[in-house]
């Protein structure tokens, strides 16, 4: 069977949960070509040897030019059926050509225009645990929707954390600069800590607020071998950050970005929570203080926050509604 992954190119976790999909249905001796643009593109084209088209969008911009593009992919690569990552507008462009579908998703919502697109997928599968599940889930998707729980690789644990302290905003923009601001002035106090600042293009522009503690890294590349024997981790709170991290035991400090930036990390954070897995706070309570007080309470082991015991299980599930999405289409197809 030939399938297109239509990966969103918005930061990198789409591409890689996208990648262990694309790598286990390989496995299973199925084609995989991988279509993606903007930072999600140039991630895979660092990490993945298989078919991968440049999609030539930017992460925001003009619907009409977008479905023309997608619609001109799927005519060029004739797949017999689509995983769809967050790209809604694949669904519509895919039904009228009969190709099945599966929709992954870490989020929902009931707006009544996401709702007809997401109706028209043949399965939704979320990316997620049911519980503690904050997003709305309409009666009308009900049906199609399936929690496969999170799909994220995790690197093997080290035996010893140092003592180092990692700044990241995933795929850093101008809005994160208040966020970098106030985390590298918060945790000066943490004298005995390295940190490390994962800047991106905004290393320049931050170089002048660090000490001697302080080291900035534009390229994302390292990001998860720093990561895995490190103290803390503050962030953004993008969905895969925090599996991976829950995953390896690191704990974490999320301030997600305003509700008029990005509607989805404060309900990811607001999960992750709840769960026990991190702390977390409102950007518009950065200035209080709390990341230097809550980094303080991690470190001393005053807070102790709970290990995710991911197994890989995920990846199997997500695989299995995939192809039982492709598998019932076909079945209700008329002779």
């Amino acid at each position: 069977m030939k399938v297109l992954i239509v990966s969103r190119g918005n930061g990198f976790g789409h591409a890689k949960r996208d990648l262990l999909v694309a790598k286990r249905l390989m496995q299973l001796n199925h084609k995989v070509i991988i279509a993606s643009y903007s930072s999600g593109l140039h991630y895979l084209q660092r990490v993945y040897s298989g078919d991968l088209i440049d999609l030539e969008l930017p992460s925001a911009g003009s619907s009409a030019e977008r479905t023309r593009k997608l619609l001109d992919l799927i005519s060029r690569t004739q797949p017999d059926g689509i995983v769809v990552d967050e790209e809604l507008l694949v669904l519509p462009l895919a039904q009228s050509l009969g190709i099945p579908t599966c929709f992954i998703t870490n989020w929902l919502e009931d707006e009544q225009e996401t709702l007809g697109y997401l109706q028209m997928a043949d399965q939704i599968a979320i990316v997620d645990q049911q519980e503690h599940w904050m997003f709305p889930t309409s009666d009308s998707i009900w049906e199609k929707l399936h929690f496969v729980g999170p799909v994220v690789e995790v690197p093997e644990r080290t035996a010893a954390r140092e003592k180092k302290i990692v700044i990241t905003s995933g795929s850093a923009t101008i809005v994160d600069v208040p966020f970098f601001k106030r985390a590298i002035a918060d945790l000066k106090g943490e004298t005995d800590h390295i940190k490390l600042v994962y800047s991106g293009t905004l290393t320049k522009s931050l170089q002048r607020l660090g000490d001697e503690t302080t080291q900035f890294i534009a390229d994302p590349s390292s990001f998860m071998d720093e990561v895995r024997d490190s103290s803390l981790v503050v962030c953004r709170g993008g969905h895969t950050t925090l599996w991976e991290l829950a995953s390896l035991g690191i704990p974490a400090i999320a301030v997600p970005r305003r509700e008029e930036v990005n509607r989805s990390n404060i309900v990811y954070a607001r999960q992750m929570g709840e769960r026990g897995y991190i702390r977390w706070l409102e950007e518009s309570d950065m200035d209080q203080g709390l990341i230097a007080a809550y980094a303080g309470e991690i470190l001393r082991g005053v807070t102790q926050l709970r290990t995710y015991a991911y197994d890989g299980a995920a990846l199997d599930h997500l695989t299995s509604c995939i192809l039982e999405s492709f598998s019932l289409h076909l079945a209700e197809k008329p002779l």
